[in-house]
């Protein structure tokens, strides 16, 4: 969500990158999240009456600001406002990331969250198979060359094969597969 939130910053002028500065996106929902959406439908009782009495006693209902603004571009609780706001930090986005890790394949590295992860990727109507799980590829990588996007830690656009919590460095380096180097990506990069 950084990403999301940087992009606007930058476009809006509230910030600049000073000379020598690079930016580095992980994971960034610049279309929005599937997740918030059917959260969304949660809190409407749209799904259950069960899970929305559990997300209301977590104060997870109505949702957090923050969740609400990263609704899926064009979607269905997405606003003139916010779709209009998607298309100015994707323009930022564009213009100024250097590098960027955004996943195809929630399964990830064997790790604590490696269970969560894939029952979210298999609950939330993701509209690609392609994500890690919370963010789409086609989202993170939105404006961006995917043709520039590789397997191997060694490339500067990382499409590597984590999920979400494995792409914002919560878990470690898988073993066997340059697809899973979250961590020496990172380090290549500097």
């Amino acid at each position: 969500m950084a990403g999301l939130v940087m992009s606007m910053a930058v476009a809006t002028g509230k910030c600049s990158f000073g000379e020598g500065s690079t930016w580095v996106a992980l994971s960034s929902p610049m279309t929005g999240s599937m997740a918030s959406d059917y959260f969304q439908r949660y809190c409407n009782d749209e799904i259950g009456e069960i899970a929305t009495d559990l997300l209301d006693l977590l104060g997870q209902c109505p949702m957090p600001k923050a969740r609400q603004s990263i609704m899926y571009q064009n979607g269905k609780y997405a606003s003139k406002k916010l779709n209009a706001a998607y298309v100015t930090a994707q323009k930022a986005y564009r213009e100024n990331v250097d590098a960027a890790m955004c996943s195809d394949n929630p399964k990830g590295v064997f790790s604590v969250y490696q269970a969560m992860m894939l029952l979210v990727a298999g609950v939330i109507p993701h509209k690609s198979p392609e994500n890690d799980a919370l963010v789409e590829f086609q989202s993170c990588s939105k404006g961006l060359d995917k043709s520039k996007f590789g397997k191997s830690y060694k490339d500067t656009f990382y499409k590597p094969e984590l999920n979400h919590a494995d792409t914002v460095f919560l878990t470690s380096d898988g073993w066997f597969k340059d697809s899973q180097k979250p961590a020496k990506w990172f380090e290549c990069l500097l």
